[in-house]
């Protein structure tokens, strides 16, 4: 199986992925496109509409604090011909706030637990999300880059790759629901970043403190990014500690959408085409 999907990039300078996905089988409800979400997400009362019941009640932490969430379950999630059937999903009046930062109303957000059956290929240039089963062929392409990528944690399932920054090793998240690479204050002070402080950034659960600053160099494998906009904020340290894993940076849309991205969930790799 192999569904092609049309995307929206809304938030001007920083953007987020948005997509149609059916719920339900009821019509599609814009939906953040978010590889640093482990679950799906509605909004409250989008599951309401949809008859999900709500099996408990619990606080999850996200960068910007602790965010009170419903917990439910649904029959089946849809992203073009792409399905799932019973997910666990999460609800929660956050995704209207995150909807007014970037200018629309956001029904839910597609999350780990729909993609990571999936090949998921999204091309930034064309406007376009390809969903795969793991046995269909890969298309043919000028490959630039590609490396193994491992999952943070079970119940945080970032996706984790080696970089270097300022040829220096660290350890980044990929993350689609990040607007702009984000890096831990220990990071911009081995790299020389200088950060002007900025009124905030938004993160789940609230506004984030953060500095931004310019990292002169990024580089993926062979690729190179010079002169990346970065915000630093300290949110990393305390989730990184969170899933137990070293956690120096999150790499966002800003780096992301200078390629043709494929993220191989049963494969664990990350393909980076120009």
């Amino acid at each position: 199986m192999r569904t092609q999907i049309p995307i929206r990039l809304i938030g001007g300078s920083q953007p987020l992925i948005v997509v149609p996905a059916s719920f339900n089988g009821a019509p599609p409800v814009d939906c953040a496109l978010d590889t640093g979400a482990g679950q799906c997400m509605l909004l409250p009362e989008v599951g309401a509409s949809l008859g999900v019941a709500i099996a408990e009640t619990r606080r999850a932490m996200g960068a910007g604090g602790p965010v009170e969430v419903q917990i439910g379950r649904v029959a089946s999630v849809a992203v073009g011909d792409a399905t799932a059937k019973d997910l666990e999903i999460l609800m929660s009046p956050e995704l209207a706030r995150i909807g007014a930062v970037i200018g629309t109303r956001l029904g839910g957000n597609i999350g780990f637990n729909f993609l990571e059956r999936f090949r998921v290929t999204i091309d930034y240039e064309r406007l376009l999300l390809d969903l795969a089963d793991a046995d269909e062929p890969r298309a043919e392409s000028p490959t630039r880059v590609e490396l193994p990528f491992t999952l943070a944690h079970p119940q945080k399932p970032l996706i984790l790759i080696a970089v270097r920054a300022n040829d220096e090793p660290f350890q980044f998240a990929l993350d689609t629901g990040a607007s702009t690479t984000v890096i831990a204050p220990a990071l911009a002070k081995r790299c020389g970043v200088e950060g002007i402080a900025i009124p905030s950034m938004s993160g789940g659960g609230g506004a984030v403190a953060a500095s931004a600053g310019v990292l002169d160099k990024l580089a993926i494998d062979r690729l190179t990014v010079s002169r990346v906009r970065v915000v630093v904020a300290e949110f990393l340290d305390a989730l990184g500690q969170a899933v137990g894993v070293q956690l120096d940076g999150i790499l966002g849309t800003n780096v992301l959408r200078r390629f043709r991205v494929t993220i191989d969930y049963p494969g664990r790799s990350l393909r980076l085409d120009g």
